[in-house]
């Protein structure tokens, strides 16, 4: 059966038990998961290619707007995960309940204030990063998306719901039906109905809308550990405090992406026109694809050391890390060989126009630079997770801005060039923000260990 009731006892002995054992159970779910929603983001610049380039870079440049959206979910979905964990560890399964009611209407509410606000931003954005021109694409592509934008934050809240129970497969599945109905309609309603991105920006729509109403249901149908239930609904005030002290980071984390991001294609646009933007993000998407394998270990990791650190076992913990570390290391070493070796063969699915055509070479040439990237991210992705476990979430927002800040300073200091050589300075500076960010996190272990063994019994 698809969606099979959960054995709470054994969802919980999983995460609580042999750490290695549950890093390697949970990962592949999360691998499934991240696979299923990189392919539906990349499902819409794949279709869109056929349209043009400038198709593909007007989708391209007013991401950083679609991010917000879907970032806020990702912040409260990952505080709710973390806080879920706990508490299931300290067999506290009441006040694990409480988090899901609380986060839903919490992230509702931030989602029906955020929306208008940014669909009137695009156009001052558009004019600010030089492709006024490509305005009402963009407008057109973001309206359906940000008209369902409650669903589009709804659906990483209740996939980190169901993560923190440890019903990832569940979260899965409900991706999967989305990503499918994505990837239909898209060349319906592109060249079918003759809608161009609009088509794509409705069909992320309705994925979205699909897959969260497929995880309610779940919830509704008792198909799930926890319940969702709004009965005599009250806003426990500590509760959310608690979700956005380790989610707001997480959000301010990722808003501090997308605005530098947003920088980025500036300056990507003064070195080579709209047409750099796309240079630069094709092989970025791709180098997120590549990254979904070390993500998943670190998706892996959140619950299970929140859930042992919850069960005052922090030596659990620290085992977890490190699995997760040896692990994201080799596949990183073995999917940068592929890259390199693979780089045309990669963006073939992207030069379906004779205008993307034309950018074939240096597509390929930036896949290959990126490639050097995937270790660094692997690194930094596992990091972080340790530190949302520990409840460091500041440490991970310190790193991310110092990354993303020095990242953006080297494409100002190098728009002269080409994008190949942003692409380079991009590299080099995450490879430095991992290493300090994998000593970061041996410090803060440590001093995790001490303070537990210093605790009495």
């Amino acid at each position: 059966m698809l969606f099979a009731k959960s054995d709470p006892e054994k969802d919980t002995a999983i995460m609580l038990g042999d750490p290695k054992k549950a890093i390697f159970v949970t990962v592949l779910p999360f691998l499934i998961s991240i696979l299923v929603g990189q392919i539906n983001m990349v499902a819409d610049v794949m279709w869109c290619s056929g349209l043009g380039s400038d198709d593909v870079s007007a989708i391209q440049i007013v991401s950083p707007i679609y991010w917000v959206v879907f970032d806020v979910g990702l912040g409260i979905g990952l505080g709710a995960n973390v806080i879920i964990s706990r508490r299931i560890g300290e067999g506290n399964r009441v006040g694990a309940q409480s988090i899901i009611s609380q986060g839903t209407v919490l992230a509702v509410v931030i989602a029906a204030v955020l929306a208008p606000l940014l669909y009137f931003l695009i156009a001052p954005m558009m004019s600010w990063m030089g492709a006024p021109e490509l305005t009402e694409m963009s407008e057109s592509y973001m309206l359906p998306i940000l008209a369902c934008n409650i669903f589009q934050v709804l659906s990483p809240t209740l996939s980190g719901f169901l993560r923190g129970e440890g019903a990832a497969k569940k979260s899965n599945y409900s991706l999967m039906v989305g990503t499918v109905v994505n990837i239909i309609l898209d060349p319906i309603l592109i060249y079918g109905l003759g809608l161009g991105v609009q088509g794509a920006g409705i069909a992320t729509a309705i994925s979205f809308i699909i897959n969260t109403l497929v995880m309610i249901s779940l919830y509704y149908a008792g198909r799930t550990t926890l319940k969702m239930t709004f009965k005599g609904f009250r806003i426990v005030v500590d509760d959310m405090k608690e979700i956005m002290f380790i989610g707001f980071p997480k959000m301010l984390e990722m808003f501090f992406m997308d605005i530098l991001d947003a920088a980025n294609r500036v300056f990507l646009i003064q070195c080579g026109g709209v047409d750099a933007v796309t240079l630069f993000s094709v092989p970025f998407r791709l180098l997120m694809l590549a990254a979904m394998l070390p993500n998943s270990f670190a998706l892996a990791l959140t619950p299970v050391a929140s859930a042992n650190i919850g069960a005052k076992r922090p030596d659990k913990s620290v085992t977890a890390y490190y699995v997760c570390l040896k692990s994201i290391i080799v596949l990183s070493g073995v999917l940068l060989a592929v890259y390199l070796i693979f780089a045309d063969f990669l963006i073939i699915p992207f030069i379906q126009s004779e205008s993307m055509a034309i950018l074939e070479p240096g597509l390929v040439d930036i896949v290959r630079i990126d490639a050097f990237m995937i270790p660094a991210i692997g690194i930094s992705f596992v990091c972080n997770a340790m530190f949302q476990s520990m409840r460091r979430p500041m440490l991970s927002l310190i790193m991310t801005v110092m990354r993303t800040g020095l990242t953006t300073v080297a494409f100002a200091l190098l728009c002269t060039t080409t994008v190949d050589y942003m692409c380079i300075g991009m590299v080099a500076i995450a490879i430095i923000a991992a290493a300090l960010s994998y000593l970061m996190v041996r410090v803060s272990m440590k001093n995790m260990m001490k303070r537990y063994s210093a605790a009495p019994a």
